[in-house]
């Protein structure tokens, strides 16, 4: 049976148990420009899906993943492609798990492109409502369980890398704290219910199984987006 790594979360501190040592983090609030950010790449693309165009690759939502092992080897560093994207308070998760839980079984046996509107009118329930989300919070969904979740699992120590593309050039290093979730959590059901509205959708690849969720708890940003250098 696995151990997860322990993760605290209380009066805005993040506390962990690493390499045998107690380590604290304040949490830290993501910039509004990032979640400006995430929230227009998305809505860019439900447009671009509803007129029947497929998204090429969506930046702000696959950012790349550095994680850190504890052997010792050459290269101490794991880096990887993860879908990621934000989530609710933790207020919200309720109605909106419920919601989305209501949205899937309205959706059941209907083909995709058909009931694409439906789909899309059910990510808005988060992404329609800035006020919803959680600013101190990203997650996603762990499905391989290879070399990345065995380094969480030593060390829950993570970076985000995203980079955006032309004209804005985006681009943040968000330093985490990643806790792993089961699937008995409403925070693992929410990230599932939205990633099922797409499942089926030929951008995707599609999976049969995801184990857990990862709750990337955010303790520091960098924000590395280009900028003209002065003389």
């Amino acid at each position: 049976m696995l151990t997860f790594p322990v993760v605290e979360k209380q009066n805005g501190y993040i506390t962990i148990i690493a390499h045998g040592k107690q380590i604290r983090f304040k949490e830290q609030q993501l910039p509004t420009e990032f979640i400006e950010w995430q929230i227009a790449d998305r809505l860019k693309v439900f447009q671009s899906v509803t007129r029947g165009k497929k998204p090429v690759f969506l930046a702000s939502h696959l950012p790349t993943l550095i994680t850190f092992t504890h052997e010792l080897v050459d290269f101490p560093l794991n880096v990887v492609s993860k879908g990621v994207g934000l989530t609710p308070v933790e207020t919200e998760l309720p109605t909106l798990v419920n919601q989305l839980y209501s949205s899937l079984k309205d959706l059941q046996n209907t083909d995709h492109s058909s009931s694409l509107q439906k789909r899309l009118d059910a990510a808005l329930l988060l992404y329609g409502h800035p006020d919803k989300i959680d600013r101190y919070c990203l997650g996603g969904l762990e499905i391989f369980e290879t070399q990345s979740f065995s380094n969480i699992l030593n060390d829950p120590r993570v970076s985000l890398f995203f980079v955006g593309v032309a004209p804005t050039y985006h681009s943040y290093q968000i330093n985490c704290i990643a806790e792993i979730v089961d699937s008995t959590q409403l925070f693992y059901q929410f990230v599932i219910s939205m990633r099922g509205l797409f499942e089926q959708a030929s951008f995707h690849f599609q999976q049969p199984k995801y184990p857990y969720a990862i709750k990337y708890h955010v303790v520091q940003i960098l924000d590395k987006s280009l900028q003209v250098r002065g003389k």
